[in-house]
Formats: C-alpha cells, sequence, structure tokens
C-alpha cells in the first residue's frame, strides 16, 4: 500500500469520529474544517503536511489510547510483532540520532530542552519529549571512548501501544529524530 491508500484510509476513518471526540481523546484542536496537533513542543495543522507526517497524526487522531503515560519505559523490541520492523527502525531513528549526537551527547539534552524537552537522566545524556500529547519519547545517548563508539536508543512509554502500532512508532521516532537533528543545527 502507498502512501495515497494509507492517507484515503486514515482520512476515513478518521472522517467517521465526531472533532470534539477525536479532540477530547487525542489532545487535538479543532477549528473550521482543521485538525491542529501538538506535534514536538509546538503546534501544527494536519492537512498541509507532508504525507508521512499526516498519515501518522491520522492515525493518533483517530486512536483512543491511553491518556496518561505509565511512566514505564520500553524498547522498540517491546512493542508487539515489532522485531521484523526493528532493523528499519534503528537504521531510520537510532544511527542517525547517533550519528548526530554521540560525539557531543549534552548537545541531545540542549537542543531537546527547545523542543520542550526534560532532562531524563539515562546514559550519557537523555531527553524526553512529547512527541504528541500522551506520546513521549526518550531520546538516549551512551557516549563512546577510545575502544566503543556511542551508541544510543529511544525509548517509549508503554502506553504507546495503545496509540499506534510498532510501524507507526518507528515512524513516529524517524519523524522526530530527524526533527531534533534539524534543530541542532539552528
Amino acid at each position: 500500500m502507498g502512501y495515497d491508500d494509507a492517507l484515503t484510509l486514515a482520512a476515513q476513518r478518521l472522517a467517521e469520529l465526531p472533532p470534539e471526540t477525536v479532540c477530547k481523546n487525542c489532545g487535538a484542536r479543532y477549528e473550521q474544517g482543521e485538525f491542529y496537533i501538538p506535534w514536538l513542543g509546538g503546534e501544527k495543522p494536519v492537512s498541509p503536511a507532508p504525507a508521512a507526517h499526516k498519515i501518522l497524526w491520522l492515525h493518533y487522531l483517530a486512536a483512543n489510547g491511553a491518556k496518561r503515560p505509565s511512566g514505564r519505559l520500553m524498547a522498540y523490541r517491546e512493542a508487539a510483532a515489532a522485531l521484523f520492523y526493528e532493523p528499519k527502525f534503528i537504521q531510520r531513528a537510532i544511527k542517525p540520532m547517533v550519528a548526530c549526537f554521540g560525539k557531543n551527547p549534552e548537545k541531545l539534552v540542549e537542543t531537546g530542552k527547545t523542543l520542550g524537552g526534560r532532562e531524563a537522566g539515562i546514559g550519557s545524556a537523555s531527553v524526553t519529549i512529547d512527541a504528541l500529547p500522551y506520546l513521549p519519547l526518550t531520546f538516549v545517548i551512551w557516549a563512546g571512548d577510545e575502544e566503543l563508539s556511542p551508541e544510543g536508543n529511544i525509548l517509549f512509554d508503554q502506553t504507546a501501544k495503545t496509540w499506534l502500532v510498532p510501524e507507526d512508532l518507528a515512524v513516529l521516532a524517524s519523524l522526530a529524530v530527524y526533527e531534533l537533528i534539524g534543530a541542532s543545527k539552528r
């Protein structure tokens, strides 16, 4: 299924729900026929967004997940049926994050705070950012040394599984990492 099909299906599913219910369920805002979604410390209109963002956001808007994070973190591989997609998650989210912040872990926290994040106290440096209203992501870097390369991970609150399927969680992490990298260069 391509982006067009995924967009059509997601939009059809969302259209079946009253906007007031959607907003109440997921922390979005609806005004003059447009949903506005909190995204990494800002607010974005859904309809003009790039296709990958729009599909992810439509899936989130149509969900009715947990309204309060549990505070218990999980690795991507703990998301049900996620193992088959884990190599893409690593390639598209973890590796770019480590490439950007691995040699300067403090920059991860500094940049994350500009997107509304808060220090998480894991690894050499970590920051938790509310990517979406009820979906925090924790970005972690372990600094390398002469013998070991830097490493990283992106952790999800266990309630993330109530909002998005594993493939969407990987897309969420990837999109958030690239926005974090972009913010680090400003």
